[in-house]
């Protein structure tokens, strides 16, 4: 009886600690289960009621893992900070880059205005050279063809003294132009030289005077010879002339190089351009409305 209770002691004393040591979450037997189920088992006590040693596993593994997404994280940062760096580079580059294009094009700017005004300049200059070099020339227009035969200098000579009524200019040359015209509707013009600008203006004075010059039927009209771009821009006056002929206003001529010139109640006035001869007109239209 003795040995039954010693022994029974004993067992309850087992228990006793198989319990403390189920209390302190460590195993109760020696002997150790499958290596999968103590796993299972370990993360089930660790979740329930995880000890120090379990947290700071947790911890250390979730540093660890913060540690590697943040080298990556920091990484692309890197690469995007040396992108970035690049590109700003590059657009200093291309910003000193416009900055000496722009100083280049304002020099180039400067310089191709100062050159169309040397252009437009040198054109005055040729255009005026051609107009004093056809000073003494006059264009005459309704002459049949090949009435003048085979010397026209000696022909116009005689017809505009016959024609005009004055004493016979010298002619230092004449010729038809070589313009294409068709000569079954209205013959080619005919230029003349005079060898004395005072003869060219006796023949336009002579020719105004006469108001109507004709040679067999034909309508003959003179004008001086002048250069093309001055031609045009004497042209684009026809239109205010003729309403100034509407008007009343018949004292007007255009003057060289492109030039009207006015007479109106004993005033003379000068305009340089169409428009401003329009300008004038509307303004006598409206003290007309008001008168």
């Amino acid at each position: 009886m003795p040995k039954k209770a010693a022994k029974e002691k004993k067992t309850m004393e087992s228990c006793e600690e198989v319990g403390k040591e189920l209390a302190e979450g460590e195993p109760c037997s020696p002997e150790q289960p499958h290596a999968d189920v103590s796993a299972n088992a370990e993360q089930v006590i660790n979740m329930e009621n995880p000890s120090t040693k379990d947290l700071m596993l947790a911890i250390t593994s979730f540093k660890q893992d913060f540690n590697t997404k943040i080298d990556g994280v920091l990484t692309e940062i890197r690469i995007v900070q040396t992108d970035v760096k690049d590109c700003s580079g590059r657009i200093m580059e291309a910003e000193m880059r416009i900055s000496t294009a722009e100083d280049e094009i304002q020099t180039l700017k400067e310089t191709i205005e100062k050159l169309e005004n040397k252009t437009k300049n040198l054109n005055n200059k040729v255009e005026d050279l051609e107009g004093r070099s056809r000073r003494n020339n006059l264009r005459v227009l309704g002459i049949p063809e090949k009435v003048e035969g085979n010397d026209t200098c000696s022909f116009m000579e005689k017809w505009i003294a016959d024609t005009l009524k004055i004493t016979p200019p010298v002619l230092e040359r004449a010729h038809r132009t070589t313009a294409s015209q068709s000569s079954t509707t209205y013959p080619r013009t005919i230029i003349i030289k005079c060898l004395n600008y005072k003869d060219r203006e006796n023949i336009l004075k002579a020719a105004r005077i006469q108001k109507e010059v004709m040679y067999q039927n034909n309508k003959i009209r003179f004008l001086p010879d002048l250069p093309t771009e001055v031609y045009k821009r004497q042209r684009s006056y026809d239109g205010v002339r003729k309403r100034l002929r509407e008007l009343g206003l018949d004292k007007h001529r255009v003057i060289y190089p492109a030039r009207l010139l006015l007479t109106n109640d004993d005033r003379t006035v000068v305009f340089n351009t169409p428009t401003d001869v329009n300008k004038y007109i509307k303004e006598l239209e409206t003290v007309t409305e008001e008168d």
